[in-house]
């Protein structure tokens, strides 16, 4: 039993670092509930997260229900209206779990994407130019924040996704108050215009090394923003 629950958590590190590694899906006509202002319980488990959102926790609770860590929570610390959303560090039956929050509304849509078995998002119908938000950023040395974002067209001759923009940014400066973050969205295709978005927001170690507890990172307002030019910029 140890060993099987050993596994899956193993799995989770990798699903963990395969989201933040960006072979994904995403993009939209502004990001939903960018600004974390509407929140839920999600069902049958002990987690509020945003709406339209999911998390580490609920992925982590997914695999092993005995799980009790939080790393996601909302706060009332924000940039703009009521509330924003806080990531941290969680131990968890000896296990660092890193905050992580993905822009999709359920865990079985996001285990679809892990696995390549569909690309789900929100719909996107523009060739943005930036992914942007603002910040609270609050760690130890090694630990980074990590902002990505990609967006895919379906190929109907291909009867496959195309990855259109595929753009991470990672932070590892010490904010106490807010700053803006922005994340240039590369076009691999230029002459394409995305269908569907998918972003992804988190902590992470240097490598080989854990995130420490103590570590925080608060987010506000993402959106996309501004066109992008004939050259993908």
């Amino acid at each position: 039993m140890n060993k099987m629950i050993q596994a899956i958590k193993k799995r989770i590190v990798i699903v963990s670092f395969f989201i933040f590694s960006f072979s994904f899906f995403t993009f939209s006509q502004n990001i939903p509930n960018g600004g974390f202002e509407d929140w839920w319980t999600y069902p049958n488990t002990i987690y509020e997260t945003a709406v339209g959102w999911t998390n580490n926790d609920l992925l982590y609770q997914h695999f092993d229900p005995g799980y009790r860590g939080i790393t996601t929570i909302r706060t009332t610390r924000s940039h703009s209206g009521k509330y924003a959303l806080q990531l941290g560090i969680a131990i968890d039956h000896g296990d660092t779990v890193n905050g992580g929050v993905y822009s999709i509304g359920s865990i079985d849509s996001l285990l679809r994407i892990i696995y390549h078995l569909s690309a789900s998002g929100f719909k996107c119908s523009q060739k943005y130019a930036t992914f942007t938000g603002f910040y609270i950023f609050d760690h130890t040395p090694g630990d980074t924040a990590v902002f990505g974002a990609i967006l895919t067209r379906w190929n109907w001759a291909t009867r496959k996704r195309d990855t259109i923009v595929n753009s991470i940014l990672r932070i590892g400066d010490l904010h106490t108050d807010y700053v803006p973050f922005v994340v240039p969205l590369k076009y691999r295709r230029q002459d394409e215009v995305p269908d569907t978005a998918f972003v992804s927001v988190g902590i992470q170690a240097e490598p080989k090394n854990s995130a420490k507890i103590g570590t925080t990172l608060i987010i506000d307002d993402l959106k996309f923003s501004g066109q992008a030019d004939d050259k993908g910029k």
